[in-house]
């Protein structure tokens, strides 16, 4: 399940709107060719200046200005997101726009993690990694059967060898059936020694971020 993504950052708010080509085809133009080729499928995760929210998304190189025209026509590439990401470039537009700003839902910020999972629900037990976790949840990335929204999981955390298993209920939030992003994220609540452990686990990742 590992892949690589392709990381756009832009400065500022106003020059990620100056590259919003066709917001009706949802076509991004990004300043710098790199190595993609036009009819590549790409994963990318767009930066938008000093704010912490990256969006992901999947889209395909549908063209290359290899010969800049000035300073207004740059070389770059331009970049079509697929139609199941379509809600996530409005969103994308809608934040250039200064229209829309993350959520105050969340009240522990998400880590970057990489480590075994496995999850429970119909009977079996599925495979997976995670990808981010926070004191209140987790993301499973996996190309196993997904639960639905609000439906409950059992699952089974294995940081590291010297980690015991850690147990956690949790409550399927939103899936992404993008075939390279697939996965959940979960809710987890479970008995109160479960989420002391969860608590130590986001409190060891933190202090390794920090260092």
């Amino acid at each position: 399940m590992g892949h690589k993504w392709t990381l756009l950052e832009f400065e500022s708010e106003e020059k990620l709107s100056k590259c919003l080509e066709d917001r009706e085809k949802n076509v991004l133009f990004y300043p710098s060719i790199g190595n993609m080729k036009v009819g590549n499928l790409v994963d990318l995760e767009i930066a938008v200046g000093d704010s912490n929210v990256l969006f992901p998304m999947k889209a395909m190189v549908v063209a290359r200005r290899t010969r800049p025209k000035g300073t207004k026509s740059p070389r770059g590439v331009f970049l079509e997101v697929i139609e199941s990401d379509a809600d996530r470039f409005k969103r994308l537009c809608a934040f250039a726009d200064g229209q829309w700003k993350p959520g105050t839902r969340r009240t522990s910020p998400r880590l970057r993690a990489d480590f075994p999972v496995t999850y429970y629900f119909q009977k079996k037990f599925f495979n997976g990694r995670v990808r981010d976790i926070s004191q209140e949840g987790l993301f499973i990335r996996t190309d196993e059967p997904l639960s639905e929204i609000g439906q409950g999981v059992y699952v089974k955390l294995r940081p590291s060898r010297l980690w015991f298993p850690i147990n956690l209920s949790a409550r399927v939030c939103w899936i992404d059936e993008v075939d390279t992003r697939k996965g959940m994220g979960l809710y987890c609540f479970a008995t109160p020694r479960g989420l002391k452990k969860l608590s130590a686990l986001v409190y060891r990742l933190r202090r390794k971020v920090a260092i």
